[in-house]
């Protein structure tokens, strides 16, 4: 059998993992996509992902880079570290402390008065150890949610049901994507407090799964994508050997939201969707009864690209890095997602010949390599 010959996917998609400050490291993706004419057809986003997303999608296109950085503009404060790694050290503890103490303008502030962190009851709503609603100002500020209502970028958030324990994704195709949605996506407990949304309460769909690229596989129907996946947690990293970096590394393992795992088994259930689809094709005519076209329903013969752009890690870092607003720090992870993507943009390691049963292929950029 012969390869499939090269093709442009059919449509763009982006996929943004959460990871608070991290997150400015989308920033530059979205500046180099746009710059590139890459602009998604369709954005998945989790916690800062989904607040990303959302200022993507839910902006004309002549604002949308516009109100993407003023977002982070507004949300990024704070003193450079400077070249010294002992005063870094120091700089970055202090800072990290007067954002636990302080909150972060545009962004939360402490619940003053709160008996939640006694240990005392209080509505789902407010049991939290901060406020976040100078976010939902910012938010009402930066996105046209009315524009977004019928945006040409469809936009799909994740966030999981408390009640239940299931992850959900509130998607702009089959309802009105509001600013509760996104506070929700972003709900880290106990930083930040449940989203009631219908008769449900719902926090950051990271705890469930940081990574939406089920929801993209599992969409129907299933359209031949080139999807760019943002990822903000290193999902490798060398055996610490103090408590700073145990702590980091026990982080980067938790929100990396297994990510090598998720590719291996959906690039082999796609697989099968592709044999499924093969072996339909092959059938005469005349065994086609109800319960093999049901088999056969079950198959497609789509291609997924997924390009991996992974954020680096910062000289200096340690846990608290997804609290670090500061712009020196801010516009270095923006600098690399942007040289990230360009680099794979030219690459376009895509083009290349897909081979017979290959339903997802993985494009590393960094390592230049190609799995699935």
């Amino acid at each position: 059998m012969n390869d499939r010959p090269h093709s442009d996917p059919l449509r763009n998609v982006l996929l943004l993992q959460g990871g608070g400050a991290l997150g400015a490291y989308q920033l530059g993706v979205i500046e180099a996509l746009l710059a590139g004419g890459k602009t998604p057809a369709w954005v998945v986003g989790t916690s800062i992902g989904a607040i990303n997303g959302a200022l993507l999608a839910g902006n004309q296109p002549h604002r949308r880079l516009e109100r993407l950085r003023s977002f982070w503009e507004t949300v990024s404060h704070g003193t450079a570290r400077g070249e010294d790694p002992a005063a870094a050290g120091l700089i970055g503890l202090w800072q990290a402390w007067r954002t636990i103490v302080g909150g972060q303008p545009g962004f939360f502030f402490p619940r003053v008065g709160s008996y939640f962190p006694l240990g005392l009851r209080t509505e789902p709503g407010t049991a939290s150890y901060y406020d976040v609603a100078p976010l939902r100002r910012t938010l009402e500020n930066l996105v046209d949610f009315d524009f977004l209502a019928h945006s040409p970028i469809r936009l799909s958030v994740g966030a999981v049901d408390v009640e239940s324990g299931r992850m959900r994704y509130f998607d702009s195709r089959d309802e009105r994507i509001g600013v509760d949605h996104i506070l929700a996506s972003g709900a880290l407990p106990p930083a930040f407090p449940a989203v009631e949304i219908g008769e449900q309460h719902f926090w950051d769909g990271g705890l469930y799964s940081n990574t939406p690229l089920e929801h993209v596989l599992a969409d129907r129907p299933r359209i031949s994508s080139l999807c760019f996946l943002t990822t903000l947690w290193p999902t490798t990293g060398s055996a610490p050997d103090n408590l700073r970096d145990v702590l980091e590394r026990a982080k980067d393992i938790q929100y990396g939201s297994r990510d090598e795992t998720l590719l291996q088994v959906e690039s082999e259930v796609h697989r099968l969707r592709q044999a499924v689809s093969l072996l339909a094709g092959r059938l005469p005519q005349g065994l086609h009864d109800d319960e093999t076209r049901a088999a056969a329903a079950l198959g497609c013969d789509s291609v997924f690209h997924v390009v991996r752009l992974e954020a680096p890690h910062l000289p200096g870092e340690d846990q608290t890095k997804d609290i670090e607003f500061v712009p020196e720090r801010v516009q270095k992870r923006r600098h690399a997602g942007r040289a990230d993507t360009e680099a794979a943009l030219a690459n376009r390691g895509w083009i290349a010949s897909a081979p017979p049963l290959q339903g997802l292929a993985i494009h590393n950029p960094r390592a230049c390599s190609v799995a699935g």
